[in-house]
């Protein structure tokens, strides 16, 4: 009897347990479904559809204003059990450019990052590691002894004139900044080193997504990590350049593919100065050939007889820029892509057929492409959805998505409404985008 009540108590356990589990899993499966929050077109209103078509799931009557420009919009299971509230901003239905361009990447980090510690052979032939249990990987030296580092030569240099004393090296950790004591070591050439292997600088290609009516560009659609300590660069700035792709190593079910490309590292290359690397993509300010900022090149095609009527240009100086923009984006000397686009918020995002651009050797083109799954409150923005190409002229040529279409535009409905991200290491054809608004967020 006994073993048998026990028995039953354990069932029931499991039962209990079982219901939890869907409980925390139907919550989390439509959390992720309904955002929390969202923008919509003051123009247009707001399609509650597009929010969530689920049969048991509904919006309340009172909105309740939760601060400037913004309201609260109450969401309901059954009609009566409160879920959440959902944040809704009302803005104007922007247009950006959008790219597709391959880009090259040059960026110097703020302060040298520490990759690792290692031996050195001292001179009197012992294995020593001053800087062990003392520098991290992900470390950045901004001072040696109260004079400021900014690359690897500064502290090669400083590290000549110390004649082996200890030093202090200040050093940036999760957003503090500390002074450590180090004592170098001699080497067997007679060297002061302090043991570590350390970075300045950061480059690649990737894909242009956009640029803003006022000269700001983004890109990538995630940020850039260092390649051996995964964490997302701290960067004091860096230049876009125009870049010429080469060839393209197709991606395979378990090995990514990859654009490769040639860079020219000069001046009247620079297409834009990068100012932020952030989780949600790289930005900056979108520059021409010679330097000038659009805004400035914006103001000359506005004086032009033959870009726009001086009548016009007076009191359309939006109209002008895009007129401008679009002779400049077949000017050969800034071989870039631009197509002026609305944007599309990501309650218009929908499962189904879609498109990317892209340049994969042969210029910017359109490829199609199908939304396969769509999470609203992604806790990683850079895969909110999954894309999944479908054009086979792109699945010839690259297998589908490759490193350096990170940024490549989604569009949408005669909109851009994303951004490639990542691709799927088991399936080369699919892979991650993140909503056009994340990105935006940051300009």
């Amino acid at each position: 009897m006994y073993q048998k009540r026990k028995y039953k108590h354990f069932i029931l356990l499991c039962l209990v347990l079982d219901l939890l589990t869907m409980v925390f899993l139907g919550y989390r499966y439509l959390d992720r479904k309904i955002p929390d929050e969202i923008h919509i077109d003051k123009n247009s209103g707001l399609d509650l559809s597009q929010i969530s078509n689920l049969p048991f799931v509904s919006f309340g009557d009172t909105i309740t204003a939760s601060g400037e420009g913004s309201y609260q919009l109450p969401c309901r299971l059954f009609g009566k059990i409160a879920f959440k509230n959902i944040k809704v901003k009302p803005t104007e239905a922007d247009t950006i450019l959008v790219s597709g361009s391959t880009v090259g990447i040059y960026m110097e980090t703020d302060g040298v990052l520490v990759i690792d510690t290692g031996e050195i052979l001292s001179k009197n032939g012992q294995m020593q590691d001053p800087a062990k249990n003392i520098l991290k990987p992900g470390d950045y030296i901004v001072a040696l002894n109260e004079q400021k580092i900014s690359c690897k030569q500064d502290l090669i240099n400083d590290l000549e004139t110390i004649d082996g004393k200890p030093v202090t090296v200040s050093v940036r950790r999760n957003n503090s900044t500390i002074p450590v004591s180090l004592s170098p070591a001699q080497d067997t050439s007679g060297k002061y080193k302090l043991g570590i292997w350390v970075r300045d600088d950061t480059q690649g290609i990737g894909t242009l997504t956009y640029v803003t009516k006022d000269g700001n560009f983004g890109a990538l659609g995630h940020g850039i990590s260092d390649i051996d300590t995964g964490n997302l660069l701290s960067i004091k700035g860096g230049n876009l350049y125009c870049a010429q792709i080469l060839g393209v190593q197709k991606g395979e079910k378990g090995s990514p593919g990859e654009l490769s490309g040639l860079i020219r590292y000069r001046n009247d290359n620079v297409i834009g100065q990068i100012r932020v690397n952030s989780s949600n993509g790289i930005y900056g300010s979108f520059t021409s050939s010679s330097g000038n900022n659009i805004i400035e090149l914006q103001a000359a095609a506005s004086a032009s007889d033959d870009t726009v009527n001086a009548s016009e240009s007076f009191n359309q100086s939006k109209t002008s820029f895009w007129d401008f923009a679009d002779s400049f984006s077949g000017n050969d000397s800034l071989p870039i892509s631009l197509r002026q686009m609305k944007i599309g918020y990501k309650q218009e995002v929908q499962t189904g057929p879609a498109s990317i651009l892209c340049d994969v050797g042969n210029g910017v083109k359109e490829y199609d492409a199908e939304i396969t799954r769509i999470d609203m409150n992604h806790e990683d923005t850079n895969k909110s959805f999954v894309i999944h190409i479908t054009d086979q002229r792109l699945l010839n040529t690259t297998g589908g998505i490759v490193q350096g279409m990170s940024g490549s535009p989604i569009l949408q409905n005669g909109k851009v409404i994303g951004a490639v991200t990542h691709v799927f290491v088991q399936d080369a054809a699919s892979g991650y985008g993140i909503f056009i608004e994340n990105m935006l967020e940051r300009v």
